[in-house]
């Protein structure tokens, strides 16, 4: 019985210490994007259309980071989440996020080329690959690079207060 209850105190610690990390992603998500601008022909300047998150691979992190973003918008428009899986069209997508358990961003990666997405992941391989903002821990705290030279290739303008904070991994 008191491994049972031992088990189940882990579990919960762990689940909060998830549900911990993901706020503060969602809100590292949040952040930046206020410091994107979008084409015109993306995302309009009236607010009409909603921004759309769009997360990679699992339903629970997507579940959660809609929950988390209800109610929040930038510039206007309403954040939606999405779930989405590589072979998806993505072109409704204004941010992809790629969290750590995706190893292979690759596909993902290719899916968002065409169109200008923001991409946010949590590996090296994503930011080697050409992934635009890099999450990532030192000293226990989240900090994030910057590949300009990719935001600027899917035709985002990053404003240089976003810029100036970004940190070599």
């Amino acid at each position: 019985m008191k491994s049972v209850l031992l088990l189940a105190l882990l579990l919960g610690q762990g689940w909060a210490m998830d549900q911990r990390e993901l706020t503060i992603k969602a809100a590292y998500l949040f952040r930046l994007s206020l410091f994107v601008e979008w084409p015109p022909s993306s995302l309009d300047s009236t607010g009409s259309e909603p921004m759309r998150f769009c997360i990679a691979g699992d339903q629970g992190t997507t579940e959660s980071l809609e929950t988390l973003l209800a109610g929040k918008a930038i510039n206007q428009h309403k954040i939606e989440v999405a779930e989405v899986q590589p072979h998806d069209d993505l072109s409704a997508c204004h941010l992809l996020y790629l969290p750590e358990y995706i190893r292979s961003p690759q596909p993902f990666l290719q899916a968002a080329a065409s169109y200008p997405i923001l991409t946010v992941g949590e590996t090296e391989a994503f930011y080697r690959q050409g992934g635009m903002i890099f999450l990532y821990n030192k000293d226990n705290r989240i900090r994030f690079a910057i590949n300009e030279q990719a935001a600027k290739e899917a035709g985002l303008e990053l404003r240089a207060q976003l810029l100036h904070l970004s940190q070599q991994p």
